[in-house]
Formats: C-alpha cells, sequence, structure tokens
C-alpha cells in the first residue's frame, strides 16, 4: 500500500539526485566557465582602456584645434566688421565664457559691440507674457508703434530690438538713451534682463548667443519664445543664432533653420573657439554681402565656415 512514508521517500531520493548531479556538474564546469568568465572579463577590461585611450586623444586632438583656431582666428577675420557695430545678446544657457569668446572674435573682425544683453530665464517663462505685454505698451518709445499680439514675448522682443538697434518694423527710428533706459529697467526689475554693456541704439547685426534650449516642463513655450525673440530682431538687422547645439527635440536652431532659413543665420557648435569664428564670420557675410549662412557640426549645417568667395 502506498502511504505518505512511501511518497517521503521517494521526494527525498528525487532531491539528493539532484543534489549529487549539481555537485557533479559543478565540478566537472567549474575550472572551464571560471577560465571563460575570467577571459571575457580580461577581454573587457582591455576594450575599455582602448576605448579610454581614443577618449583622451580625442581630447586631445579637439584642444589642439581649438588652440589652432584661436591662433589663425585674428587673422582670419581681419577687417570683416571694421566699422560695424554689433548687439550681443546672450540667452538663458549661454555660458559666460563663450560669450566672451565670440566678444573676442568681433574684436579681431573690428567690431564695434553697441550693447550686451543677457536675457534671464523668467522672460521666456509663460506665465509672464501677460506682465511682458502690459510693460511694452507703457515702455515702447512715441516714435515706435508697438506691434498687435497677444504674446508678451513677441511684443517686448520687438520693443526691445527697437530701442537697442534703432529700427523697427524695417525702418530706422528715432530712439534716445532715456528710451533705452526706460526699456532696459523695466525688464531688469523684473528680474529678466542683465545690461553687461549699455546698448548704443545703433546696431548694424545682431550676434544672439544660445545654449541647447530649454528641456524643462515648459520647454515648448520656452523655445517658441526664444524664437520670437529672434526673428523680431532678424526683423530689423542681419542676425546670427549662434547655439551649443542643435540636437533635441523642441530646439530653436532647429525651427531657425527649417521655418526661419532664409532671414536667421545660424551656428550650432558656439561653445568651441570654432563656432564663435564661425559666428562672427556668418554675421560678417550677412552683413556685407547678405548671406545666410548655417554652419556647424549637427544637421542643417553647410559647413564649419562660410564658402569662400
Amino acid at each position: 500500500m502506498i502511504n505518505f512514508r512511501y511518497h517521503l521517500v521517494s521526494l527525498t531520493a528525487v532531491f539528493l539526485a539532484l543534489t549529487v548531479g549539481l555537485i557533479l556538474g559543478t565540478a566537472a564546469l567549474n575550472g572551464p566557465a571560471i577560465e571563460a568568465f575570467e577571459s571575457n572579463i580580461q577581454s573587457l577590461r582591455d576594450s575599455n582602456e582602448q576605448l579610454r585611450d581614443q577618449a583622451e586623444q580625442l581630447e586631445a586632438d579637439l584642444e589642439d584645434d581649438q588652440a589652432f583656431a584661436e591662433a589663425v582666428a585674428p587673422s582670419y577675420l581681419a577687417g570683416q566688421l571694421t566699422g560695424r557695430n554689433v548687439l550681443v545678446v546672450a540667452l538663458p544657457g549661454a555660458d559666460t565664457a563663450y560669450v566672451d569668446g565670440a566678444v573676442e572674435m568681433l574684436g579681431y573682425a573690428g567690431a564695434t559691440v553697441s550693447g550686451r544683453l543677457s536675457i534671464l530665464d523668467d522672460f521666456f517663462d509663460p506665465a509672464h507674457t501677460g506682465t511682458l505685454g502690459d510693460l511694452a505698451e507703457t515702455t515702447t518709445p512715441d516714435t515706435v508703434t508697438t506691434p498687435v499680439t497677444y504674446d508678451g514675448v513677441t511684443a517686448m522682443s520687438y520693443v526691445l530690438g527697437a530701442v537697442t538697434t534703432g529700427e523697427a518694423a524695417g525702418a530706422t527710428v528715432a530712439i534716445t538713451p532715456g528710451d533705452i533706459t526706460t526699456v532696459t529697467t523695466g525688464l531688469s526689475d523684473l528680474g529678466m534682463l542683465t545690461v553687461e554693456v549699455t546698448p548704443t541704439g545703433v546696431a548694424d547685426g545682431v550676434l544672439i548667443l544660445a545654449g541647447p534650449g530649454s528641456t524643462d516642463s515648459d520647454a515648448a513655450d520656452r523655445n517658441a519664445g526664444m524664437v520670437a525673440l529672434t526673428t523680431e530682431f532678424a526683423a530689423d538687422d542681419p542676425t546670427v543664432y549662434a547655439a551649443t547645439t542643435s540636437t533635441g527635440d523642441g530646439n530653436p536652431i532647429k525651427i531657425l533653420r527649417t521655418d526661419h532659413a532664409d532671414t536667421v543665420a545660424t551656428v550650432d557648435n558656439a561653445a568651441l573657439t570654432q563656432g564663435q569664428i564661425a559666428a562672427v564670420a556668418a554675421l560678417a557675410d550677412y552683413v556685407n554681402t547678405n548671406t545666410v549662412d548655417h554652419l556647424g557640426t549637427g544637421e542643417g549645417a553647410s559647413g564649419l565656415l562660410p564658402a569662400a568667395a
């Protein structure tokens, strides 16, 4: 008669057999398995060391390239913007170091920086569009007509462009130092603007320097605001938008290259010395020959520098 004791003995025999099989299998495979495992580990170590060496070499090559670019910049850019006034506008994400580098390149080209502004994050906060619209109405000079728009960023960008460049709607307008102060102080008081060099109200071209664009929860609105500001300046003066990259969904440089390729020049590697040279060269090309270049290494770029004349 089959009873509980029989089942217990049978189950014990099964588990004992499995245990013996595992022990024998482990003993038989232990040596080859460990050897194969150690071989794979060593192969990964060798591969990592090779990749590390390659990365270090690429970094060294990049440093050499930038050092060479810095060395040739004065002779390459010499005279390209002599006698020209350039307004420099930095957007959120634009590192001070590369903005300073671009300003240095403008000096090599013979340009005069007629103003340097830093637009702060709050300017592009969609929650502040009403505030910007109200400020545009109260600070617009009598010689400038405020555009009809419900977008505060667009309205304020139009007014800011008018007082800092001396042009509005494609025409020269009379701007006084008081007009400039009224607008810039209004924005500064709201924490939306920092004035690095007070604008003179005259500009032959505008160099806008930006980071990678916004990626936060309001990214679409903020990036659209950066595009709107750029196009408002570009409506009156040759304008270059130089950013650190063209990658990422909604990146302003992608939108500019798609929708405003004929009116805004772009550079997508402005964090590098080469990109700063390209930004100034592109502005010179636009100011002097009305040629709109798209330079850099990303999608939509035609080359690193403007084509030789």
